[in-house]
């Protein structure tokens, strides 16, 4: 997988819609230095064009170029659901929202992957070489497409990043519920112990959401 090495930040927010002034100490920035940190989808890789000096992006398999992020589209929706977290939600209020958020995308990813079908090859096809062998390739029925890689590869990937961007900003709202909470305790050790159980359920959450939303078909 492939790092994002020429793609600037300030672009990067401006792709995402997101203004780093409005933004600048809240969920949104946390989720936008998540995504800007997080490794390109298999197959894709940043390139810069010769005669404009813009960086795009390019799949090796299927020959696509986009201007844009390949996950773009992911990386708006998480930033969407992040906006909607009132900084005082109570932390068992974010994570329903995060699990609601999360079954929603499996369940749109379950029925992307429901309209592939897989077919044997007899033999092997010469564009797949930098494949490795291959004796299946992948159908879709509703677009026409069709490709020698498993298209649930690229969708399992967007789930597991949806998923970790959105634990990303859970632990930084729970980080600001302690702090709030701080502030307004008088017993600082009762509040330590609150924030100690309300950290532990987090990270149980967090251990177990992924497990608990099933895997694709």
């Amino acid at each position: 997988l492939h790092m994002l090495r020429f793609c600037d930040f300030q672009d990067f927010l401006e792709h995402l819609t997101v203004d780093p002034h409005l933004d600048s100490s809240g969920l949104v920035m946390v989720a936008a230095r998540r995504m800007f940190a997080t490794p390109l989808p298999p197959n894709w890789s940043e390139q810069v064009d010769d005669a404009s000096s813009r960086v795009y992006f390019f799949n090796r398999i299927t020959g696509e170029s986009l201007w844009v992020h390949p996950q773009s589209e992911l990386f708006r929706e998480v930033i969407e659901e992040v906006r909607c977290w009132p900084p005082n939600e109570p932390v068992d209020a974010i994570l329903a929202r995060s699990d609601a958020h999360l079954r929603q995308a499996h369940r749109s990813a379950a029925e992307t992957i429901a309209q592939w079908s897989i077919y044997d090859n007899p033999q092997g096809p010469e564009e797949a070489s930098d494949l490795g062998e291959t004796s299946q390739f992948f159908f879709n029925a509703s677009t026409g497409e069709s490709r020698w890689t498993d298209p649930r590869q690229g969708v399992e990937f967007d789930l597991r990043q949806r998923h970790a961007i959105l634990c990303e900003c859970i632990s930084a709202h729970t980080q600001t519920l302690a702090k709030m909470s701080k502030g307004a305790s008088s017993d600082s050790s009762e509040g330590e112990s609150d924030r100690g159980e309300a950290e532990r359920g987090v990270q149980s959450f967090l251990h177990s959401l992924w497990e608990s939303i099933g895997t694709l078909p």
